[in-house]
């Protein structure tokens, strides 16, 4: 289907629909430096039983950059008014590294809007290591533009043998990191520097599954552990020997438990 854009907190949000116009809806987040296109490899496994709605955050994909300072919350307050816009009282909320960061604020400030959350390969709080690498990136993006942060990326977000083989999967996800915004880039990293919400966490009591990658170096599995001991009732489940981008690298190790979770957690 093709993208359209609703217009939200001064930009317009680009989303598209795929699947089953009847079925539960099902609103998936991608990471930073990336498009709603990351999720390209789940949507056969969740059509037949789910409306699934993909949108490009703030500054990513096609959706409008802006001069104001980027914020969780201002990424929070876009996501519910897309919802909004489109009528949605409650979605099933999937989202990937600041997805998943997304989800999570969602969760906090408006868990009434929420049927589920699944978090994926995400974390729950900044730390000095974090800002560190959030800065050495945009000193780079800042000079030389986004081609070189994706060096210094790629083999972080996947194995050495999946970034070797230059699959079509790994040449899609380098061209949409690629094509950012410099803006969109730099506003994002900024948010997600300031990333406080472990504190929170005990507050989410709705169904929520925590999908991590067992060698994820941006967010090591010791992050999911720690959001799973805060949410009550949460489930946690691993997929060994991926790094940050499991969905893409592995999408039927990855698309299994997306699938099973959100199929026990709309029951």
């Amino acid at each position: 289907m093709k993208t359209e854009t609703v217009h939200v907190n001064g930009i317009d949000i680009a989303h598209r629909w795929d699947g089953n116009k009847n079925g539960p809806v099902i609103m998936m987040a991608h990471a930073m430096g990336t498009s709603s296109q990351i999720w390209d490899l789940q949507i056969d496994a969740l059509s037949d039983q789910y409306h699934i709605l993909r949108y490009d955050w703030r500054g990513h994909g096609q959706t409008d950059a802006s001069t104001a300072p980027y914020t969780l919350d201002q990424f929070v307050e876009d996501a519910v008014g897309t919802m909004n816009a489109l009528k949605l009282e409650r979605v099933h909320w999937v989202g990937i590294s600041t997805g998943g960061m997304i989800g999570q604020g969602l969760a906090i400030k408006y868990q009434e809007r929420l049927s589920s959350l699944t978090l994926c390969n995400t974390t729950s709080q900044s730390n000095p290591w974090y800002r560190k690498w959030v800065a050495d990136r945009q000193t780079v993006v800042k000079k030389s533009g986004m081609v070189p942060v994706w060096e210094m990326t790629k083999r972080l977000w996947f194995t050495d043998d999946f970034v070797d083989a230059e699959s079509s999967e790994y040449s899609d996800v380098k061209n949409v990191f690629i094509a950012t915004p410099v803006e969109g880039y730099l506003g994002g990293t900024s948010a997600v520097a300031d990333l406080n919400y472990l504190d929170q966490l005990d507050r989410i009591d709705i169904p929520t599954r925590i999908i991590a990658a067992g060698d994820d170096p941006v967010t090591p599995i010791e992050k999911s552990e720690e959001i799973h001991q805060k949410i009550k009732n949460s489930k946690l489940f691993t997929i060994d020997g991926q790094r940050h981008f499991s969905n893409v690298e592995s999408p039927n190790r990855f698309n299994k438990l997306l699938r099973e979770g959100l199929d026990e957690m709309s029951e």
